[in-house]
């Protein structure tokens, strides 16, 4: 099936400045739309106002972490799909996303092409559940 070339929406949470803008002038190039959040509060205020088919997010992030997030997206929407990149996770945060249902764990320095292979598979997993 592939990532859509285009009106598929992310919503990128990372408190990592570089890192964020990077990642979303990658998927910008791959013709997603992206919206970035800083904190976990902005990501929830974004998520709240965009309805992104896709979220992004780290764990470790000021204002609201990664896991709060997640849950607060799932209350709101249970079809988004949800990503999780981090460098940290413990088992205590394993255990919060299999309960919130998150579609897939990255390890950060995150690689592209993995990033991509996990959108595409929540994107056909989303697409399957509307048909």
């Amino acid at each position: 099936m592939g990532i859509p070339s285009e009106g598929l929406s992310i919503l990128y949470a990372d408190d990592e400045e570089q890192a964020r803008e990077m990642m979303a002038k990658l998927l910008r190039w791959k013709g997603l739309v992206v919206h970035t959040a800083a904190d976990g509060g902005e990501a929830w205020n974004l998520f709240r106002i965009h309805k992104p088919d896709i979220i992004v997010t780290d764990i470790r992030m000021p204002v609201m972490d990664g896991v709060e997030v997640s849950r607060k997206v799932r209350e709101l929407c249970p079809s988004t799909t949800i990503i999780v990149a981090s460098a940290y996770l413990h088992e205590q945060h394993l255990a919060d996303l299999d309960r919130i249902g998150i579609h897939s764990y990255i390890q950060k320095p995150i690689e592209l092409e993995k990033l991509l292979s996990s959108i595409e598979t929540g994107w056909e997993k989303m697409a399957s559940i509307k048909n």
